[in-house]
C-alpha cells in the first residue's frame, strides 16, 4: 500500500461520506473532505466547505453545482489529490465534471441514477459526468446496470457497497419468545421510505390481535405528522419515536428488537438493511430489486410490494409467529453479510482500484 492524498467531495449531509473518509485516513491516507453544503457532522479529516454558507434557499438549487464546480476546482488545485472521490451523481458529479481536475472517481448511490435517470436531462448529464471518471463505483447490482446503460464499460465500473463493520455490528443469536414482538424501523422518517406504510400496517396488526410495539428510531421531515396518524389510529402505546439515535447505540437497538421492518420505495444497497442482517435482526422489506439481491424472500426475509400495508402486515404477522424462520435467516445472514457487505474488505477493493487509478496516466 502506498500513501494517497483523497479529496472526497459531496454534500454536508451526506453521512454516507463518513465511512470512507474515517476507514481510508485509519489506514494512514492523506483525507480531505470537500463539501458544497455546510457540513453536517465531523470526520475528523480536514474539511473544505466551499457553500459559503449557502442559505436554504440556494442549498434546494441545482443551480448551485456550477458556482460549487469552479470553487472546487480552486480548492482541489491546492490540494493536488491523487485522487478525488464524489459521492452522489447528481451533485458531487457535476461538481467533480465542472472543476475540472483528474482523476475522479464517482460512487452511484441509489435514487441519484434511479430517479434521475428518467429524466432525458440528467441522462446527458449523467453520461457525461460518467464519460469523464477514471473509475465508476457502484452500490448495488441493480445500479451497475443503470450505470452500464449510460455508457459506463464493464472496466470501469466497481460494484461494491461501502457495507458495515461487522465487528461493531456483532451477530447474537436471536431471542425467541418474547412477547410483545418487537419491531424497529431505522430508516429516515422522510417520503421515500414510506413510513406511513408502516404505520397502516401497525392498525391492521392490532386489529389482528398481533402483540408487538414499533420503535422509528430516526426522526425526519414526516415525524410530527406520523406521530398525530398514529394517536389518531390509536396506537400510542404501541408506536415509539426515539427521533434520532447515536450510531454507537444502534447495534444495542438492533439486538433488543426481533425484526427489522423498511418500507422504501427504493434503495441502493441499504446499509441499514446489512447492518440488520450482520445483528441477526429478522428483514421484513418492501420488494425492491436491491433487497432481492441480498434476501431469499420466504427464506431469510419476508417481503411485500411497495405501498402495500396489508402485504407488510401479514409479512409482519407471520413473521412474528414463527421464531423458527428468524433463526435460521439470522445465521445465514450474517454469512452473506460477511461474505459482501463487510466494510473492511469492501474497503480494501476500492483502495486497490485508487491505486491503479492514481498509476494511471492522464
Amino acid at each position: 500500500m502506498r500513501k494517497l492524498r483523497i479529496a472526497f467531495v459531496s454534500a454536508g449531509q451526506l453521512g454516507h461520506v463518513g465511512a470512507y473518509a474515517t476507514f481510508f485516513a485509519g489506514r494512514g491516507h492523506d483525507v480531505h473532505w470537500v463539501t458544497y453544503d455546510p457540513p453536517a457532522r465531523d470526520f475528523g479529516v480536514p474539511t473544505h466547505d466551499i457553500s459559503r454558507g449557502a442559505d436554504a434557499k440556494r442549498a434546494g438549487s441545482k443551480w448551485r453545482y456550477l458556482l460549487s464546480g469552479l470553487a472546487a476546482r480552486r480548492v482541489l488545485r491546492s490540494l493536488a489529490p491523487d485522487i478525488v472521490h464524489g459521492h452522489y451523481v447528481t451533485s458531487a458529479g457535476v461538481v467533480c465534471l465542472l472543476a475540472g481536475f483528474r482523476p475522479y472517481v464517482l460512487t452511484a448511490h441509489g435514487s441519484d441514477v434511479i430517479a434521475a435517470g428518467r429524466s432525458r436531462l440528467w441522462r446527458c448529464v449523467l453520461r457525461r459526468a460518467f464519460g469523464r471518471a477514471a473509475l465508476v463505483n457502484a452500490v448495488s447490482d441493480q445500479l451497475a446496470e443503470l450505470v452500464r446503460a449510460l455508457g459506463v464499460p464493464a472496466e470501469k465500473l466497481l460494484v461494491a457497497t461501502p457495507g458495515v463493520d461487522t465487528k461493531t455490528f456483532d451477530y447474537r443469536e436471536p431471542e425467541v419468545g418474547r412477547s410483545p414482538v418487537r419491531l424497529l424501523c431505522t430508516r429516515t422518517l422522510a417520503p421515500v421510505y414510506d413510513p406511513g406504510t408502516i404505520l397502516r400496517a401497525c392498525a391492521i396488526l392490532r386489529d389482528r390481535g398481533v402483540d408487538f410495539r414499533l420503535t422509528f428510531a430516526a426522526g425526519g421531515p414526516m415525524e410530527t405528522s406520523l406521530r398525530n396518524e398514529a394517536i389518531g389510529a390509536g396506537l400510542r402505546d404501541r408506536i415509539e419515536f426515539l427521533g434520532g439515535f447515536a450510531n454507537a447505540a444502534l447495534p444495542g437497538l438492533l439486538h433488543e428488537h426481533d425484526i427489522y421492518v423498511s418500507a422504501a420505495a427504493w434503495d441502493g444497497t441499504s446499509i441499514s438493511l446489512l447492518e440488520a442482517m450482520a445483528c441477526g435482526t429478522f428483514p421484513v422489506v418492501s420488494r425492491t430489486p436491491s433487497n432481492r439481491s441480498w434476501l431469499e424472500e420466504g427464506r431469510t426475509a419476508l417481503m411485500f410490494d411497495c405501498g402495500d400495508a396489508e402485504e407488510l402486515a401479514e409479512a409482519l404477522r407471520r413473521a412474528a409467529g414463527d421464531p423458527d424462520l428468524r433463526r435460521t435467516a439470522a445465521a445465514a445472514n450474517r454469512r452473506v453479510v460477511e461474505e459482501r457487505g463487510d466494510r473492511y474488505g469492501n474497503m480494501l477493493r476500492l483502495e486497490r482500484a485508487y491505486e491503479v487509478v492514481a498509476d494511471r496516466p492522464s
